[in-house]
């Protein structure tokens, strides 16, 4: 702790001591436990966690006790222990809500939101952000603004959303170099920095790094450029950069080696020893693998531990030592496994949490609402005349219904964000499972595949007999083989990226009805507009959902689908023979499968509708506006 920083506790000590009012000695707790928190001793924030609770529970101050569990969420958050930190924030949220708190509000949402980030849960996170920056722009804190901008855009950039990452990014640095706060541009600079860099574009990321540098020590804060030259060393790794990465790691180890930020230093720790495993320089490896695994042990951090497993897996294999590589692969698998155990978890229990505060939220907002219909109805009747009392009455009914027109547009158009959010999601989610099926798990099955062929041809040499189980073992074999591309192609289809949609519609129809008895027709005719890779991708699932449901249910002996262009709408049409399909019935039930089709339609701004044919058959209709 520095002299400027002892001085400034000592003296907000001071004043909570001579204090005497209870909300004034929590608001100077509060700025006590900031301050020594900023000075690098996160750990000891929680004791000033329980003196605030205790404080605000005995003055009974709803805004006192919203800051306890800020701190208290914080303190885990420094730990990494993000799934222990997000009730403490929804918390916090609630009570804001309560006493009618704009600007705290807005805090809590921008936490809740960062939390949702770090258990990368992008979709949420995007929400949280935006309901926060809305808030923000109505109270005029343009600072605060930009805050929300990036971190919408840190959710889009590990969506794989990089462009529009950027530009939000952009949008916050130009925001805070236009109201002169060029020291808080060092955040901006870095998290532009790690946007380049994933995007590829290595140029612009090492500018905008080299100037977050600067700036953060102009301002001698050397643990953001700490932070920002271990960013640079994990983006050389990923280029295979090694030795310019192990450069960039050092730099980062001597700025927070100078500030003895230990938590920090295990990002670049570990990076440098990915590094040297790059470099097949085991023993180095190994050397600062070990370093930061020992910080991990001594602060007890939970993150980034998959990373040091991987990394002792990697060297010991490297230098030989093959039962240590066992050893700590096994660790890492079972930590991936149970990690992925305590995730599921950890998201029942938050979207309870999160529809708990979100009920109270609307139960406080209609008896505000009703409280307000009150008083306009007193203050009329006081004030009007009887001659007026008519046209009153018109003139608040027309205004309440404007407002409850402006309420459901809003409402509509945050379901939408959320929903489009979602969606997206899960289509990276989808592509990168197909990715590491179809390039993972696959070629290794096709490695096992050719081994079973040498090995074969040994075994017909020397043991004749057994050759008819293993080509009964090899043809199951190749049947795995088989479905397991089925599946990667499933989820991803490898045409609709490079042939479009109309030839994925056609293989789609083709391969989902090979093995049934269903005669399947194709017709695609006047489309001249290029069609966007969403709604490309939006059109290929509802077709699944469409003829998954004719193969279940139809009974069908033929099936018709088109794809055309009608003015500046893209239609797609699936009809078929069988007995008929009740829509209005399937959608009140709340079918999964029309639910994800009305999702899909809604997301790109279409319209579905179902009808029957005159041979008793079902005609489904899907039609998506183009950008002509």
């Amino acid at each position: 702790m520095v002299a400027q920083d002892k001085l400034l506790i000592d003296s907000l000590y001071k004043q909570y001591n001579s204090e005497k009012d209870p909300k004034n000695r929590i608001e100077l707790l509060y700025k006590i436990a900031d301050e020594v928190e900023e000075t690098g001793k996160p750990e000891e924030i929680v004791r000033y966690a329980d003196s605030l609770e205790l404080l605000a529970k005995a003055a009974r101050y709803s805004k006192g006790l919203a800051k306890a569990y800020e701190i208290r969420g914080r303190y885990y958050e420094r730990k990494g222990e993000h799934g222990q930190a997000l009730p403490y924030y929804q918390k916090q949220l609630s009570l804001l809500v309560s006493v009618a708190d704009k600007e705290g509000q807005a805090r809590a949402l921008t936490n809740i939101g960062n939390m949702w980030h770090e258990l990368a849960s992008n979709d949420s996170a995007v929400v949280y952000h935006i309901r926060a920056m809305r808030i923000m722009e109505e109270l005029g804190k343009k600072s605060d603004v930009a805050i929300s901008l990036a971190n919408i855009a840190n959710a889009y950039s590990d969506l794989e959303a990089y462009d529009k990452a950027i530009e939000m990014l952009k949008q916050s640095l130009k925001i805070r170099r236009e109201a002169g706060e060029e020291k808080r541009t060092m955040f901006t600079l870095n998290n532009l920095s790690v946007a380049y860099g994933r995007k590829g574009d290595f140029e612009n990321s090492m500018a905008y790094a080299d100037t977050g540098i600067h700036v953060a020590l102009k301002y001698n804060n050397k643990l953001v450029a700490g932070v920002i030259c271990g960013g640079m060393g994990n983006i050389l790794n990923g280029l295979k950069r090694y030795k310019e990465s192990i450069a960039w790691c050092e730099r980062s180890l001597g700025y927070l080696n100078e500030i003895n930020r230990e938590s920090n230093m295990v990002y670049p720790l570990s990076n440098m020893a990915t590094a040297y495993i790059g470099l097949a320089r085991y023993k180095e490896a190994l050397y600062h693998n070990e370093r930061g695994w020992a910080i991990m042990q001594k602060l007890n951090l939970a993150e980034p531990v998959e990373a040091y497993q991987q990394n002792f897996a990697d060297a010991y294999a490297g230098l030989g030592d093959y039962k240590q590589a066992f050893q700590w692969h096994k660790v890492y698998m079972a930590r991936k496994d149970s990690l992925a155990g305590l995730d599921n978890l950890r998201k029942m229990a938050s979207i309870e949490a999160r529809y708990n505060i979100e009920k109270k939220e609307r139960e406080l907002l209609v008896q505000q609402t009703k409280n307000y219909r009150q008083k306009v109805a007193l203050y009329s009747l006081i004030a009007a005349l009887a001659a007026f009392i008519v046209f009153a009455y018109m003139f608040y009914n027309r205004y309440r219904l404007r407002k409850r027109t402006e309420l459901s547009e809003a409402v509509i158009h945050e379901q939408k964000l959320g929903m489009n959010a979602v969606i997206e999601a899960q289509e990276t989610e989808r592509k990168r499972i197909a990715r590491d099926l179809h390039d993972g798990i696959a070629q290794e099955i096709v490695a096992i595949k050719l081994g079973f062929e040498i090995l074969g041809r040994r075994i017909d040499k020397m043991a004749p007999e057994e050759m008819p189980k293993l080509s009964e073992l090899s043809k199951q074999l190749d049947a795995s083989c088989t479905e397991l591309r089925g599946i990667a192609h499933n989820m991803l289809p490898p045409t609709l990226g490079t042939q479009g949609l109309a030839p994925s519609l056609e293989m789609l129809l083709r391969n989902t009805l090979q093995h049934s008895n269903i005669k399947a027709k194709f017709n695609v005719h006047n489309l001249t507009t290029k069609i966007d890779e969403k709604t490309e991708i939006s059109l290929y699932r509802i077709a699944q959902e469409l003829l998954n449901n004719i193969v279940k249910h139809s009974k069908a002996a033929q099936v018709v689908m088109e794809l055309f262009q009608s003015d500046s709408w893209l239609v797609l049409r699936v009809e078929d023979d069988g007995q008929g399909f009740d829509f209005e019935a399937a959608r009140s039930r709340g079918t999964m499968g029309i639910l994800n089709i009305l999702s899909r339609v809604g997301a790109v701004g279409g319209e579905f509708k179902t009808e029957g044919n005159r041979t008793g058959g079902t005609i489904a209709l899907v039609r998506v506006p183009l950008s002509i």
